[in-house]
């Protein structure tokens, strides 16, 4: 059992290990071994569509994966990326896109989550159509006069 607890206990600090949202990340490694110093993901990686339309990539640790809006903590807001196949949002530091109102934020947080949802259920439609009609393809495009 003392064996037992003696592996667990140290993966339990590495698992929990990693720099809060908003600590600046610095990636280790490279190609597929690679990693970061963030708890969860650093942004650097993702591009961030900002409220006021500008599309940033900030050197920053993201916060907790999974999040709806209104799920963060303060000062973070709930960013849901524009994925039409995984359902992905993480909570950002909600200074990152400027100083916009706390209800700008949160009606930031609907309109991203709901344009990432629509975005998936459009290329699921798809999906559903071509797994109904496999080998068919798109007409080409056409004018119609």
């Amino acid at each position: 059992m003392n064996r037992l607890l003696a592996l667990f206990i140290p993966w339990l600090l590495v698992a929990c290990a990693g720099d809060p949202a908003g600590s600046a990340c610095e990636f280790r490694g490279s190609g597929f071994h690679a990693s970061t110093n963030c708890k969860y993901r650093c942004l650097e990686t993702r591009t961030i569509e900002c409220p006021g339309g500008d599309s940033i990539r900030p050197a920053v640790c993201s916060g907790e994966t999974g999040c709806q809006p209104g799920d963060c903590a303060q000062g973070a807001v709930c960013y849901s990326v524009q994925d039409p196949f995984n359902d992905e949002s993480f909570c950002i530091p909600a200074d990152l896109c400027g100083d916009f109102s706390d209800a700008r934020y949160a009606a930031w947080e609907e309109e991203k989550q709901a344009s990432a949802a629509a975005l998936r259920a459009e290329y699921a439609e798809k999906k559903r159509l071509r797994e109904k009609y496999p080998g068919a393809t798109a007409p080409a495009a056409v004018e119609l006069e």
